[in-house]
């Protein structure tokens, strides 16, 4: 379907969704969907699991594209519909709070009362997204402009993220949250060690070894066999640097995560339901241009950029600031990330991290999710 006929079906839906929409609102009721229905993850999932424990008289439901892959969160207390079927349409439509961490169809009308809330999936201010990153086809730019007809409400992890990525790439000139992203808050507190030995169950790694989890961002033109360096190398350099075992988890960007080579070398994780567990779990990160990078820096590990197409991915997507300004050791092949590696210095590292962080504003408290609770109670 073209893009001219997506968009003018896209307002002729949301206009007749609107007039469906007459009836009462279940003030108490509060709808999640993750990166579209795909995942039970993310910002959303800490939000839910904050009410679970603390508001268990909120009526909660989850939309997913496969349901019935989620069934168990019914032992919860969690209602599972599937994402974008006539029952989600129907219980959207009657529900006070949408939550997400992305954006909601365009033909989605909000209604009366009704609050939506988008998390987002990224913190800090990296490579560009939206109206700042021009690969969408006008089309697409056309029904984003009507989705933002919503009145919809962001949350912030910093400073900069609110200036360059709401304001300037989403141009949203809406309510934002400074509040942080819920996912983050444990890697604030510091209070969940028993991830680390969750993880090393899971996965069979030895109770001694350290972890290294790297988690490289999607890229339209490159095979997931492009994204790897030498594997027992960096386990050598991560040895002679910080002493003991390595093993590593590789978890690849869902669009190329079945396209990952087997090998004893690392070990596929790309299917693990949780990335912050991971990020908790793991002793160090390589990344390229992931805000995993942000998530990692509040807990003050090690992270190492390794960008073998730095150049030609600053020419079609670009940054909000400089790579090079960032804190993190950058390399683009795998001597130069051994070599950064070996020559890591912690003590400069931390004050660079924390420079890094108060130059965005970081608003990361570690009680995001409570804060969001809290302003959905008071806004009743």
């Amino acid at each position: 379907m073209s893009d001219y006929l997506q968009t003018i079906m896209a307002r002729m839906l949301r206009h007749l969704l609107k007039i469906l929409s007459v009836g009462r609102q279940h003030a108490k009721r509060v709808v999640f969907f993750s990166y579209f229905g795909s995942q039970y993850s993310c910002n959303p999932k800490y939000i839910c699991e904050y009410m679970l424990e603390y508001a268990p008289d909120y009526e909660i439901v989850w939309a997913f594209v496969q349901p019935e892959k989620f069934l168990f969160l019914e032992e919860k207390g969690i209602k599972v519909t599937k994402y974008l079927s006539l029952p989600f349409l129907r219980i959207c439509l009657t529900s006070r709070y949408i939550i997400t961490n992305s954006e909601i169809p365009a033909w989605f009308p909000l209604t009366g009362k009704q609050t939506l809330i988008n998390t987002w999936h990224g913190g800090g201010a990296y490579k560009k997204v939206g109206a700042a990153y021009q690969k969408e086809t006008s089309g697409k730019q056309k029904r984003a402009a009507i989705a933002r007809k919503n009145p919809c409400i962001y949350l912030s992890s910093s400073k900069a993220f609110t200036e360059m990525t709401l304001k300037e790439s989403f141009q949203h000139t809406g309510k934002v949250l400074a509040f942080g992203m819920p996912r983050n808050d444990m890697l604030v507190r510091q209070d969940r060690d028993d991830l680390y030995m969750k993880i090393k169950d899971f996965y069979h790694i030895p109770a001694e070894n350290h972890i290294l989890l790297y988690a490289p961002t999607y890229r339209d033109s490159k095979k997931a066999s492009e994204y790897l360096f030498d594997c027992p190398k960096v386990k050598q350099a991560l040895s002679r640097r910080f002493g003991g075992s390595w093993s590593v988890l590789y978890r690849m960007h869902y669009f190329v995560m079945n396209q990952l080579p087997e090998s004893d070398d690392y070990i596929d994780a790309s299917g693990y339901p949780d990335m912050q567990e991971l990020l908790y779990a793991s002793d160090v990160l390589i990344t390229d241009y992931s805000s995993s990078m942000w998530d990692f820096s509040l807990k003050k590990g090690p992270c190492f950029l390794f960008a073998t197409d730095l150049d030609h991915y600053d020419l079609s997507r670009g940054f909000y600031t400089d790579i090079h300004t960032w804190p993190f050791p950058l390399s683009e092949n795998t001597e130069e990330l051994t070599a950064a590696i070996e020559h890591f210095d912690e003590s400069q590292y931390l004050a660079d991290i924390q420079k890094h962080l108060d130059g965005l504003g970081n608003q990361e408290s570690g009680k995001s999710a409570e804060k969001v609770f809290e302003y959905l109670q008071s806004n009743q």
